[in-house]
């Protein structure tokens, strides 16, 4: 009797449609890690480069589902992600990657509401977009601080900071959406304020829904099977 091989979990992870949203998550949570460890070091750009070119693919690979939504995600990501490599960073560049998350998020986000069942792609997009949400205020912040330098936030010591970096930019964003409020950075504009507002009130309000989709998801099918 000849036995059958069972592939390992990593081949199963990159050759399986089953982990789009897996490999999309652990893409994002790498270039997160690796932009906060590896700033400043010397060919580090390299390796953040890399990442978030890995971070484009992946998402045009778990998002674009159709032909329309495919082209869509090629339109809006590669300026960001020449741009990463061309160091031709610009307020159009800045622009059109803050479009390509919010495209990304909505399309995941899209997704999850329309699931029928909870399956592990459906828990991992969740925790997709949640991450894709702190990246994507992060976009606006950088978009508003590169059109107007040194007018949206500050430090605690009063004076405004000029040159916020990547990490301190989603550093910020992501506090805010946790609602954690450390207080190091604060927006002292009016446009800066209104959007870190709705950034933790769409945080906060993200978690609620997502809970409660998922509840009456898992509810509605544990019913049908009784019936």
């Amino acid at each position: 009797m000849t036995g059958t091989v069972r592939p390992g979990f990593l081949a199963l992870m990159l050759s399986s449609t089953q982990y789009k949203m897996f490999k999309f998550m652990v893409s994002i949570l790498m270039l997160l890690i690796l932009s906060a460890v590896l700033e400043g070091a010397e060919y580090g750009f390299i390796v953040i480069n890399t990442v978030s070119s890995i971070v484009f693919i992946l998402g045009v690979y778990a998002v674009g589902r159709s032909r329309r939504t495919l082209i869509t995600l090629i339109i809006l990501g590669l300026p960001w992600f020449l741009s990463e490599w061309t160091f031709t960073k610009s307020s159009r560049t800045i622009f059109t990657s803050m479009l390509f998350f919010i495209f990304v998020t909505i399309t995941i986000l899209e997704h999850i509401l329309k699931a029928k069942e909870v399956t592990t792609d459906t828990l991992y997009g969740a925790v997709c977009v949640y991450l894709l949400l702190g990246i994507m205020w992060a976009s606006m912040y950088g978009f508003l601080e590169y059109i107007t330098p040194g007018a949206v936030f500050k430090g605690t010591d009063g004076e405004i900071n000029t040159k916020l970096s990547t990490n301190e930019l989603l550093y910020y964003s992501y506090t805010t959406l946790a609602t954690i409020g450390y207080g190091d950075i604060t927006s002292v504009t009016p446009v800066g304020r209104i959007l870190s507002v709705l950034e933790a009130v769409f945080g906060q309000l993200y978690i609620a829904f997502l809970v409660a989709r998922l509840i009456s998801i898992y509810t509605t099918n544990a019913l049908r099977k009784k019936g």
